[in-house]
């Protein structure tokens, strides 16, 4: 290989087929790249879960985005950050869909005898965010700007939130700082911008708010996964349904990764699947349509308990 992209390209090729050609037991073809055991057990596990949900992955198609490359003034070394956006066309029946994930890279890579090999990696990943790609990638989505809601009306308009989660998916509201655990902090940006009414400011510990100007501040419910549970399930009337097919588009779903009462992650439903099963849209590894189960998440364990939550169509504080 003559150059530091050349391998990437390789690299990152090699990583697109291993989501399509991994099968269920596990093996795939690595093309000689150490360091893609976790993409296999993703992979295995993303195939698994269309399975169980009657989907069948018919391509993927990824575009890779080189933010920053930095060789080392003898260019013996390189560091790199790059954004991976992957899509996913399956299908239902005789209907194709797709679900869109990306995720963000910091590597390090070494000249060696026949090329370049890569020494470090890091993912995005639940909890596990890289602030310093984020930097560089939010010019492109600056002009999706959504106005700010009308509380007036008093009700809780969930085709506006949803416009909004598909809207920044990908990218980060500059109005907002990016988190390194962002899901909580995305959601609670979709529902503010679906109606609901921030109150409790400035107390950190009470309400849910998010104060703006050059130092921003926002209450824990905001940005933490289960205190957001507790505000919406307690001061907004929104109520924990016993199936997910009770949900509606707006609605959102809690995640308790060790299944010991604490949740950790939230995602927005955005749409749903063939078979009325929901689909999210979520920060942290950006997720667009994805399925609701998040199995092929590398955060899942067999453990894993979820909440889901319906918010009334009507916004009514219950607790001032």
């Amino acid at each position: 290989m003559s150059s530091c992209l050349d391998a990437l390209r390789s690299y990152f090729d090699t990583r697109a087929r291993a989501w399509l050609h991994t099968s269920k037991d596990g093996t795939a073809r690595t093309g000689g790249w150490v360091g893609l055991e976790r993409l296999v057990h993703l992979a295995k596990q993303k195939k698994l879960t269309y399975e169980k949900l009657g989907k069948r992955l018919a391509r993927v198609h990824t575009q890779v985005r080189i933010e920053k490359l930095e060789e080392s003034r003898d260019r013996s070394a390189a560091d790199v950050w790059a954004t991976e956006r992957i899509c996913f066309t399956y299908y239902e029946g005789g209907t194709p869909c797709v679900e869109c994930c990306q995720i963000r890279h910091e590597m390090r890579w070494v000249r060696v005898a026949d090329g370049w090999e890569m020494v470090h990696g890091r993912e995005s990943a639940m909890g596990h965010e890289l602030p310093g790609v984020r930097a560089a990638t939010a010019e492109h989505v600056l002009p999706r700007f959504p106005r700010d809601p009308d509380w007036r009306s008093g009700l809780y308009d969930r085709i506006r939130a949803v416009r909004y989660a598909d809207a920044w998916w990908d990218g980060t509201n500059p109005r907002y700082p990016r988190f390194s655990d962002d899901c909580t902090n995305f959601v609670s940006q979709c529902l503010f911008a679906g109606g609901l009414p921030m109150w409790g400011e400035p107390d950190r510990a009470s309400g849910w708010w998010f104060q703006f100007g050059v130092k921003p501040n926002w209450s824990y419910s905001w940005s933490t996964a289960h205190a957001l549970y507790l505000v919406l399930t307690k001061a907004f009337g929104a109520r924990v349904v016993s199936d997910p097919a009770e949900l509606r588009i707006g609605d959102v779903i809690f995640y308790d990764w060790n299944g010991e009462g604490t949740y950790h992650h939230s995602t927005i439903v955005t749409d749903f699947d063939a078979l009325g099963e929901p689909l999210v849209n979520a920060h942290t590894i950006d997720s667009y349509h994805r399925p609701w189960l998040y199995t092929d998440s590398p955060a899942w364990t067999p453990r894993t308990r979820y909440a889901w939550v319906h918010l009334p169509d009507r916004v009514r504080l219950l607790r001032p």
